[in-house]
């Protein structure tokens, strides 16, 4: 099908402004350096979202791609607009999408399509342009609230102990899950962190909070003849 023809779906004349925007990637590799920091997993199944805030995808076949090429190339699109064509309504309902659509995003910031949408977010975006529209409702939304703070005191403490020579180690961080709320199309798991620190001098394992990782960089900071750590335990509680 040509681009006249494509774009005759939406009553457009030539391509908007978006259609060249490049779909990022998921930024897989960051979320999994990420993941063990999340405090937070919000998945809400009846949610809104504003498609030209939508700035990727996690199928790494369209990412890389722009709006058009997904328009143009995309593998179910000739499925899809003739469905749109019949029943645009469909993008205007409030509730739930069926099939779902599937977006993820981290910390409330960009959103990015996740396991299902990638053809019809494309068609939502061409035709809610046309309508001086901007947000799809009754889709899946995944959100991630990172602990940014505690990364940076476990990247921290892994820096200082190489730079130190300490015998110190972080292993691990783990979570735990410690509330669960939940209601239709909706939950909300809160995580507790802790670090898995090793005394490897004395053979001694800790399981570090926030304020336990603190005391331990406060000490490890202090100058040298202040220093206690090569001479009796570590100044953390267990």
């Amino acid at each position: 099908m040509s681009e006249p023809e494509r774009l005759k779906y939406f009553d457009l004349q030539a391509p908007p402004p978006f259609a060249e925007t490049i779909l990022k990637p998921w930024p897989e590799k960051e979320f999994r350096e990420f993941e063990p920091y999340i405090i937070e997993e919000q998945r809400h199944g009846s949610a809104s979202v504003n498609v030209f805030r939508v700035v990727g995808t996690q199928l790494p076949d369209y990412a890389g791609k722009s709006w058009f090429d997904l328009l143009m190339n995309g593998r179910r699109m000739m499925a899809n607009l003739p469905l749109f064509q019949d029943n645009p309504g469909y993008y205007l309902e409030t509730g739930g999408k069926e099939p779902y659509m599937h977006y993820r995003s981290i910390d409330g910031g960009d959103v990015y399509i996740g396991d299902e949408g990638n053809h019809r977010t494309c068609i939502a975006r061409f035709f809610f342009f046309t309508q001086g529209l901007t947000t799809l409702h009754g889709i899946t939304l995944d959100d991630y609230r990172i602990d940014w703070a505690f990364k940076e005191l476990c990247d921290e403490l892994r820096d200082l102990t190489e730079r130190l020579r300490v015998p110190i180690r972080l292993t691990a961080v783990n979570r735990k899950l410690v509330n669960r709320q939940d209601a239709a199309d909706w939950r909300l798991d809160s995580f507790t962190l802790t670090a898995k620190v090793i005394d490897t001098r004395r053979h001694e394992t800790y399981e570090l909070d926030k304020d336990g990782l603190c005391r331990l960089l406060d000490e490890m900071r202090k100058p040298w003849w202040q220093k206690v750590l090569s001479g009796r335990k570590l100044p953390i509680s267990a």
